[in-house]
């Protein structure tokens, strides 16, 4: 009756947009859009729209995984939200103290952050100018901080429950005690460990155990220590949060672009190393037991030219146990073996192509940006506190219409089945927006409220 053959032709019939704005899309599509900017490689050209002018002081890094179903034979890794291993991609987001995002970069699931993100904050600190990054425990390791010391670059992260003892594991000094009594010390390992740059504080709750923050010396330089504890809990609003919100109404979570690119299969990859490793340490077992073995029985055969009773009977018995010992590990030897040749001729797994993901994903970033900057300025004038959920709830998910002349655009919103207490704080709402003189080229902008019928 409508004309629609498959679901995914609604979104392009539902609307007459030829009436509401002038012009329809029908012939240029998302899909046929991203193509095009996909073969221009725009998402590098696009990325410079997210770093602002003047980048905050300092840059909170996450990565974000996102599902993705396929019948193909793809590389793997751990979705957090959903608690599986499966197919997908990972967005390694930067936010300046701002909470305005920066940069983004997608890499296969199966890549562990600790494997690129030096590069990348490399990256993110060229365009930015930022030398110092805060990223949770994902990095938690000696090896990162000296590697960001050697690139002159800072890292705040937190060291992990069973890495410590609690103060007794360090020589430390109260620097501070804060409203609710939590103390602050800072310091350094109890007992020295050469090679380890980091640089400890750690915040002693009252009634909870105590958190141990690290940094490395040009954390030191930026950031007093007693700051440490707050600008690493400011990471959860700013981008753990952000992220859900982005997920609610940025499309965070869509998968864009079907193309994949085959190449060696990185898991096999990795079991046979382990497998070879594993083998090559079977196999010197094998030999260490072979050679006790010999020895053993060059024992027992001395015993025997000796006429020894109680010491023959006593080697014989060990020669027992190591040849057991050592049919055991030419089993385990074999075992390995097979393993190995079961693995087969090296294979293929195929990767997303992440082009058309990361343009969207700067998309979804840019929208992020305008809206945080549209309610600072809202905020600006309003005389209550408003969230961004309650704007985009008020204002976007009713019924609405809209009317264009040649001087100004009126939209209408629906108030019909409004509470009192919303009708009132969307009337405060649009009595901002009017004063924020809104214009869509050259054309004022005026919000109007409406009880519309069902």
């Amino acid at each position: 009756m409508l004309g629609i053959d498959r679901l995914s032709e609604f979104d392009t019939r539902e609307h007459p947009l030829q009436t509401l704005i002038g012009h329809g899309y029908q012939s240029s599509t998302l899909r046929q859009f991203l193509g095009q900017l996909e073969r221009v490689d725009a998402a590098e050209s696009l990325m410079s729209v997210l770093v602002a002018d003047r980048a905050g002081s300092l840059i909170y890094v996450d990565g974000h995984m996102i599902a993705y179903w396929s019948r193909q034979s793809m590389h793997k890794g751990k979705i957090t939200m959903l608690g599986r291993i499966m197919a997908g991609s990972q967005a390694v987001i930067a936010h300046d103290d701002a909470g305005q995002a920066v940069c983004v970069a997608y890499y296969p699931p199966d890549i562990h952050m600790s494997q690129v993100i030096v590069a990348y904050c490399q990256q993110v600190a060229e365009a930015t100018g930022s030398v110092v990054f805060v990223i949770d425990r994902a990095v938690n390791a000696v090896a990162l901080a000296q590697a960001f010391h050697d690139q002159d670059l800072g890292l705040l992260c937190m060291l992990d429950d069973n890495e410590h003892a609690g103060l007794e594991s360090f020589e430390t000094t109260l620097v501070d005690t804060l409203e609710d009594g939590t103390r602050v010390y800072s310091g350094a390992w109890q007992e020295d460990r050469a090679g380890d740059p980091r640089h400890f504080v750690i915040a002693e709750p009252t009634a909870a155990k105590p958190l141990v923050y690290w940094g490395t010396p040009k954390v030191k330089e930026a950031f007093e220590v007693t700051e440490w504890p707050r600008v690493y809990r400011e990471r959860n609003e700013i981008q753990e949060l952000g992220f859900k919100r982005m997920i609610d109404h940025g499309g965070l979570d869509i998968n864009h672009g079907r193309k994949t690119i085959m190449g060696p299969d990185r898991h096999q990859q990795r079991k046979k190393e382990q497998l070879a490793q594993s083998l090559e340490t079977a196999h010197e077992r094998v030999t260490k037991k072979a050679e006790a073995v010999t020895a053993q029985q060059a024992k027992v055969a001395a015993s025997e030219a000796q006429g020894h009773g109680t010491r023959l009977a006593q080697r014989q018995g060990k020669l027992v146990t190591l040849e057991h010992e050592l049919q055991d590990a030419k089993g385990k030897h074999v075992k390995l073996a097979e393993q190995v040749a079961t693995l087969g001729p090296a294979g293929q797994r195929a990767d997303r192509d992440f082009r058309k993901q990361t343009i969207m994903t700067i998309r979804t970033l840019f929208l992020e940006n305008m809206l945080r900057a549209f309610m600072a300025v809202l905020l600006a004038t309003l005389p209550i506190v408003v969230s961004l959920e309650q704007v985009l709830g008020l204002l976007f998910e009713r019924r609405g219409a809209r009317m264009e002349t040649s001087s100004q655009v009126i939209y209408w919103v629906n108030t019909a089945g409004l509470s009192l207490s919303n009708r009132l704080l969307l009337d405060k709402i649009v009595e901002g927006l009017s004063a924020m003189d809104l214009q869509d080229q050259s054309k004022q902008i005026h919000i109007r409220l409406k009880d519309m019928p069902p």
